[in-house]
């Protein structure tokens, strides 16, 4: 295939003469399928962008060629402007950082001028487990020794009454109403967790004891357990309102539980949507991150720098 004038390359890498004809002759047709000329196209396209890759060690067949037809191949560029050429192509890849959103501050507790401290373990003795056959001399002490307690109590000697009460149980077939009773005077001594033992024990004994709920209902509210307080002094109030309603101490709590425990269930509220907001938002940024990875790959590869070498193939 001899052109009738000789082809000359430009600066650019494209040909003048009539070998920049694109009709295929005929003989040419049955050397070569259309999957091959436009693998050629590509090439020459490539060429025409980066002139420098006639200088390709795969290309070395085809420069000699396009010289042996008289055409003038562009110089080699030199390291410096390679590197500046470099530059140009695409960046890399680098991911996007997600500001992370600030979380609010949360509102300080308002202090508790009644708070009570927990106290510690070892608390008061426990009755002997199982049923034991009570004389009729022991039940008569179990009977003294409440009514010396329920005395010791009104003058105020709560000790005293935690000690004969916990005689009393020691005795033998404890019942709810005395843990429930030991329970009230160690929270008037300040000792919120040994109260909660004993009703927990009383409330073992009898599922319906409302003292037992309100004395608990009350150590847990001095303690700072807002929704055990608000469970705890309901059923107390369910159980028995009378009872409820004549002591002043539980009526009181029972107001300051209730907006304790609304503003504690807000805050549970707002909690959870702001999970469920932060997860659907982390998988946005997820889908996002990814497709922005999808599109950065596409773009690199559209540009001949994902895949590398030349367009097109072969037959």
């Amino acid at each position: 295939l001899k052109p009738t004038t000789r082809p000359k390359c430009t600066g650019q890498g494209s040909f003048e003469g009539a070998g920049a004809a694109r009709a295929v002759p005929s003989q040419l047709r049955r050397m070569v399928d259309a999957t091959q000329v436009k693998a050629l196209e590509a090439v020459v396209a490539k060429l025409k962008e980066d002139p420098s890759l006639y200088h390709s060690p795969e290309l070395v067949f085809f420069k000699e060629y396009v010289t042996s037809l008289g055409a003038t191949i562009p110089k080699p560029a030199s390291p410096k402007a390679s590197a500046e050429a470099k530059t140009e192509a695409p960046p890399a890849y680098e991911p996007v950082k997600q500001e992370e959103e600030e979380e609010e501050p949360e509102e300080p507790e308002e202090e508790d001028p009644e708070h009570i401290p927990e106290d510690t373990e070892p608390f008061p003795e426990k009755g002997p487990e199982g049923e034991a056959e009570l004389t009729d001399a022991q039940m008569d002490k179990q009977g003294d020794l409440q009514g010396e307690a329920v005395a010791a109590e009104k003058a105020k000697e709560f000790q005293k009454a935690v000690d004969l009460l916990t005689e009393c149980i020691k005795i033998g077939n404890p019942t709810a109403k005395m843990y429930a009773k030991r329970g009230q005077n160690l929270l008037k001594m300040k000792r919120p967790m040994a109260c909660i033992a004993d009703c927990d024990s009383a409330i073992a004994i009898n599922q319906n004891n409302a003292a037992a709920f309100r004395v608990r209902g009350l150590a847990n509210r001095y303690s700072g357990r807002w929704e055990q307080a608000q469970m705890d002094l309901s059923k107390g109030m369910q159980l028995d309102f009378d009872a409820f309603e004549d002591d002043a101490d539980a009526t009181k709590a029972k107001k300051i539980v209730a907006e304790k425990y609304e503003k504690l269930k807000d805050k549970q509220v707002q909690k959870r949507l702001k999970d469920e907001k932060k997860k659907v938002d982390d998988t946005r940024r997820r889908k996002e991150e990814a497709q922005r990875v999808y599109e950065e790959q596409k773009r690199q590869d559209a540009a001949g720098f994902g895949g590398g070498g030349f367009g097109g193939g072969g037959g």
